[in-house]
């Protein structure tokens, strides 16, 4: 038991605020010496409840599965596949479901389209959350704070302050229209893509719903139509997992 304790200790460490931990933060946290909370980290690894990233420590992505059952993500998930599967007839598109994972993205739901592109969002991929439309729909409505959190990252300090600048001017402008929209990505070379986040009760985003296509297609009115398109879908299934309102007397 004092076992688990440990381990409680050692998850509860990591918060919204401080996502990634060095060795001797995670071993005052819980503690612990260094070479303890080490042998802990490293069988946590192993199954996938914590990943290094570098030098730091992070949650692993058994934990995002986890909490996806827990509040509801998965059913989030299985209520969005009808619409992405609609979006995608519609503008003969690839479409895909994402959550945030620290500085990444899980793409854990994705439908083919008619053409071969698309292949950065196949299932259960990564992508960095600056990468491309899903995750800059989730920058996009997050705090200050905690978009600086996200983005405190070897990544994206590796990147040249002008393709730095150019991902955040493209969240500023998914923030005035509501939806994000990357025509030809620096990153995925070939792809095209326009998302929304899906926000929780209390405003927090905690996915994203996109639309793929190949940038030659991608022109500003399509891009328009469809991110009003996803808003309209984000909104349904907000609307749906808000709890009801308790009748006037």
């Amino acid at each position: 038991m004092q076992a688990v304790g440990r381990v409680a200790l050692l998850l509860d460490a990591f918060t919204v605020e401080r996502p990634e931990l060095t060795l001797g933060e995670c071993s005052a946290a819980a503690g612990l010496s260094k070479s303890s909370a080490h042998r802990f980290l490293a069988s946590l690894e192993e199954v996938q409840l914590v990943e290094r990233v570098g030098t730091r420590w992070r949650l692993g992505p058994r934990v995002v599965w986890l909490a996806t059952v827990r509040l509801g993500h998965l059913d989030l998930r299985h209520e969005a596949a009808p619409h992405l599967r609609g979006l995608g007839r519609r503008f003969h598109a690839a479409t895909a479901f994402s959550i945030p994972n620290g500085s990444e993205m899980i793409y854990v739901e994705r439908f083919d389209g008619p053409g071969a592109f698309g292949v950065n969002a196949r299932l259960g991929a990564l992508a960095p959350i600056w990468g491309g439309a899903s995750g800059r729909a989730i920058l996009m409505r997050l705090s200050e704070s905690e978009r600086a959190a996200r983005l405190d990252a070897d990544g994206w300090r590796a990147l040249d302050e002008t393709v730095r600048r150019e991902v955040l001017d493209e969240i500023d402008r998914g923030m005035d229209v509501g939806y994000c929209h990357e025509r030809n990505s620096r990153f995925f070379p070939g792809i095209g893509g326009v998302a929304v986040p899906i926000l929780d009760l209390h405003g927090v985003p905690v996915a994203a719903l996109s639309v793929i296509l190949p940038p030659t297609e991608l022109n500003d009115d399509l891009a328009d139509e469809v991110g009003t398109a996803l808003r309209g879908v984000a909104r349904e299934l907000e609307e749906h997992h808000a709890p009801a309102r308790p009748a006037a007397h």
